[in-house]
């Protein structure tokens, strides 16, 4: 690796700016997908509330459900499909990272340690997300 052009540093700025933009997205995405499940949940549990109060009247009862079930249907629907786009938004901003880290790996043989995919995170490291351990990166896969 000795032989590798040293990289301008403005270009070295610009990709670590790039780096910090990505991670900002994935903490903003995160943040965004509690808080819309957050809403729904709350949604739902006051019209499973409210619908517990209005089955004391039966005239009441019937109108309160044709608008409310309606309705909380339509905002799961909608925060479901708004979730999938910001999970979508989340992987391309790890991707990215991802392809950053790539680049930072062929800056020396201590980039190349600092930055290897072992300690990488998905998509870099191969390990299935859900097997690994968060504060060591290892595989608890056989």
């Amino acid at each position: 690796m000795a032989d590798t052009p040293t990289p301008d540093a403005s270009f070295l700025a610009a990709l670590t700016t790039e780096h910090f933009v990505q991670q900002t997205a994935i903490s903003t995405s995160i943040s965004e997908m509690a808080s819309r499940t957050t809403i729904y949940i709350m949604a739902l549990s006051s019209a499973l509330v409210a619908t517990g109060f209005v089955t004391q009247s039966s005239e009441f009862f019937l109108p309160f459900v044709a608008v409310v079930l309606p309705s909380v249907f339509l905002l799961g629907a909608f925060t479901v499909l708004r979730l999938v786009d910001i999970a979508a938004e989340n992987m391309q901003a790890h991707i990215g990272i991802a392809r950053i880290r790539a680049y930072y790996r062929t800056l020396g043989d201590e980039a190349a340690f600092q930055f290897s995919k072992e300690f990488g995170r998905w998509p870099e490291n191969d390990a299935e997300p859900s097997l690994r351990s968060p504060s060591t990166g290892e595989s608890h896969a056989d």
